[in-house]
């Protein structure tokens, strides 16, 4: 499987993308506070905005806990300005933990309902399936 060219590195997350196959993808390397999640969103809007990448993967794999106030972030703003940049397709590797897992699943699930997700969206184990889906 190609591997992905690093954009950005820091203690929280790294960014990489696939160019050949529009894909932009985020893993979080440790647990985030709110304003981590916000800083490194912004960056991740920057660059979908920057580019012509329409699909995101997002390794939510070592993040912990979602706060209610990020989860409210999430579902009501942050899902709603990736439908804005014209993302087709969102690919998520969530939390094997099952509070954790439910509550990234419960995000998507308030953004659909509001209105606010214009994209695909599926949730994956590992990023190898998750790649493979936003390659197809």
């Amino acid at each position: 499987m190609q591997l992905l060219e690093t954009l950005y590195l820091n203690d929280i997350s790294r960014i990489a993308t696939d160019r050949q196959h529009g894909i932009l993808a985020n893993t979080w390397l440790r647990p985030v506070e709110h304003s981590e999640m916000l800083e490194t969103a912004e960056r991740i809007s920057q660059l979908l905005q920057e580019s012509n990448i329409d699909k995101l993967l997002l390794n939510a794999m070592a993040i912990g806990k979602l706060l209610p106030y990020t989860k409210e972030w999430l579902s009501t703003t942050y899902y709603k300005s990736l439908s804005d940049l014209g993302l087709k397709k969102l690919a998520r590797v969530l939390p094997e933990n099952v509070f954790n897992r439910l509550s990234f699943e419960a995000v998507v699930t308030r953004a659909e309902a509001l209105g606010c997700v214009n994209f695909e969206v599926k949730n994956f184990t590992s990023d190898e399936a998750a790649l493979r889906w936003l390659r197809d």
